[in-house]
């Protein structure tokens, strides 16, 4: 195993370790914030990922991608210190778009240093595997962190869980200063910032393939986003306390570990399961008992599985040098779209309940199946049958619409 993938493994599950995220609305709610101010904060988030998603993929190409993951450690580590000393939303907000810094700083990065290290002993075709170990190990960190942080909130405070948060962060900028860049990637410093996006977006309206994963993944992150963005409500809603909801948090991250696991050794066919997952997130938004959880657990393993495979067959799809900016690009879809959602989220949530907000924003999954009815299945017939790149036929890559 290469040395850069063992570094990304470790550098995935100090990522995780972020114990003030089972407790954040908690803490918010001990500041005086509201169901609309946590909307607020997850707005502000969501536009600094609109901003600067697409920016800081073709950084990733352009630059080293060595020093964007170092700036992203960077970010999170200065986020929780000020987060941790905040007193009201507006200080809050600050360490909000801090967090929405390193979110955007390794969305795509992480995943195309990966595979480029892989490339350098051509074993690109494990990717899948190892991308799938990698972000099992950062939700194992997630899953730890959530069991201990609301232990640590219970006993030491909420504002505790910050402060080793940002221990935590220092690790994972060492271990990140150790990583070393991919020969083979080789940055486009002739190419301006938007000739990279124009060929990025090029690449995805040209082939059919990219388009329907595209789509795919852009539906599904959307409401993946909302369910965590808000779990830590609907778990409260349920009557959990700071502890349980350590517990539940974890069994997020851990399911969603499984799914990063099993996805691999099944194959670009466990992309079948899509529309299972839009019906599992209706069915846990109306269920307004605490069986809500387990269809709540499901949608978080099939979230794992489907998108550990649909973005597989993206990098196999795509050129090296625009490799971060593709994911990037369909993240900007995803957080574009997401903040009015975010929006009607939280005035639904204020003036009736979590369950009815999650029930609003499930008609995107909806929405997406009677568009997959009409126009994906033939499309998606061929993504099932995908094998690795250096398996593919020629005319696999270039199916024009």
């Amino acid at each position: 195993m290469p040395a850069n993938i063992r570094k990304l493994y470790m550098l995935s599950f100090l990522s995780g370790l972020i114990f003030w995220y089972p407790v954040e609305k908690l803490f918010l709610r001990s500041i005086g914030v509201g169901p609309l101010g946590i909307s607020v904060n997850a707005i502000v988030f969501l536009a600094v990922m609109v901003i600067f998603d697409v920016p800081a993929g073709v950084l990733a190409d352009k630059w080293r991608r060595k020093y964007v993951l170092v700036s992203a450690c960077v970010a999170l580590l200065v986020a929780s210190l000020i987060a941790g000393s905040s007193h009201s939303l507006p200080v809050y907000l600050i360490a909000t778009a801090l967090v929405g810094a390193y979110m955007v700083l390794t969305s795509g990065t992480t995943q195309a240093m990966m595979y480029d290290s892989l490339k350098e002993t051509e074993s690109q075709k494990t990717y899948d595997k190892h991308q799938g170990w990698a972000y099992a190990l950062y939700l194992a960190g997630f899953g730890f962190s959530s069991i201990a942080g609301g232990y640590i909130a219970q006993h030491s405070g909420y504002r505790a869980s910050y402060w080793i948060t940002a221990v935590a962060m220092a690790a994972a900028l060492i271990v990140s200063l150790t990583l070393a860049e991919p020969v083979r990637t080789q940055p486009t410093h002739d190419k301006k910032l938007s000739a990279h996006v124009r060929e990025s977006v090029t690449q995805i309206l040209a082939q059919s393939l990219l388009m329907q994963l595209g789509l795919l993944i852009v539906a599904v992150t959307i409401l993946r986003s909302t369910q965590n963005e808000y779990a830590p409500l609907l778990f409260v809603a349920l009557g959990l306390g700071a502890v349980p909801i350590g517990y539940a948090t974890a069994a997020k991250w851990l399911t969603s570990s499984l799914g990063q696991i099993i996805a691999p050794k099944a194959g670009r066919r466990v992309l079948k399961l899509s529309p299972l997952f839009f019906i599992g997130f209706t069915l846990f938004s109306i269920v307004h008992t605490r069986w809500s959880l387990l269809f709540f657990f499901i949608v978080s393993f099939l979230y794992a599985a489907i998108t550990n495979q649909a973005e597989s067959a993206v990098q196999d799809l795509t050129a090296s040098d625009i490799r971060a900016t593709m994911l990037s690009v369909l993240n900007f879809a995803s957080n574009i779209v997401l903040i009015p959602l975010s929006l009607l989220f939280g005035w639904v949530a204020q003036h009736s309940n979590v369950f009815n907000a999650y029930t609003t924003l499930s008609v995107v999954g909806i929405l997406y199946l009677i568009m997959w009815l009409v126009s994906g299945r033939r499309s998606f017939h061929v993504i099932y049958d995908m094998r690795p790149r250096h398996e593919q036929a020629p005319s696999a890559e270039v199916e024009i619409v």
